[in-house]
């Protein structure tokens, strides 16, 4: 798994909300294939694993909370599905999670992960001039993926039948996707929890 853990240190030292989650793993992408692969894309072909190691990890992609008093991290990792060519075009495509890490001052350090987010991504080169596409929030999407882990959760310990506390997290051993393209549209498939994700590949990006 790759994670960029500089990232880390600007959280413990402020409070505050930073940038969006997102972007900032847009960022830490754009500066690897640059660094590590001096521009050209393929280099992502070379940290291709499977789910359950993640592909491309930023951690504290975004911070939040007060120093010390509830604080927050946000950690995006994203899972690299696959290269697809639609249109003579190459498109690396990613599904991308954000789990959000909370504590507090007497459970130093964070914990309690929460999967707050999963949006479809992909990126086409060259490097200095990337075309991104991110899909929308989808939250019934993302209600069905965590089902399976809150399912898991409640049934280990009798008190927590009615409990809506689980952990979440992203991405899990059970993940099972399946990428596709159909009418110039990505669509990716858990088979596990049957959560789906689409995105259109705009005409003005083939």
């Amino acid at each position: 798994m790759v994670t960029r853990s500089w990232a880390l240190l600007p959280l413990l030292l402020a409070g505050g909300c930073s940038a969006n989650p997102i972007k900032a793993w847009q960022a830490s992408l754009t500066e690897y294939v640059v660094e590590q692969g001096n521009g050209d894309l393929n280099v992502l072909r070379s940290i291709d694993r499977s789910p359950t190691e993640g592909d491309f990890g930023l951690i504290g992609a975004a911070k939040g909370g007060v120093l010390f008093i509830a604080p927050q991290r946000t950690d995006a990792t994203g899972v690299l599905l696959g290269h697809r060519v639609v249109d003579d075009r190459g498109w690396y495509v990613y599904l991308l999670g954000m789990v959000q890490y909370r504590g507090m001052w007497a459970d130093w350090p964070l914990d309690d992960p929460r999967l707050t987010d999963i949006r479809l991504v992909a990126l086409s080169g060259p490097a200095d001039a990337l075309s991104w596409l991110v899909s929308e929030p989808d939250a019934e999407a993302l209600k069905r993926y965590c089902d399976p882990q809150v399912e898991a959760w409640r049934r280990s310990h009798p008190s927590r039948t009615d409990a809506d506390d689980a952990p979440t997290v992203f991405p899990t051993a059970g993940d099972q996707f399946r990428l596709s393209v159909d009418a110039g549209v990505f669509d990716v498939v858990d088979e596990h929890s049957r959560a789906r994700w689409t995105l259109p590949i705009a005409p003005e990006q083939h």
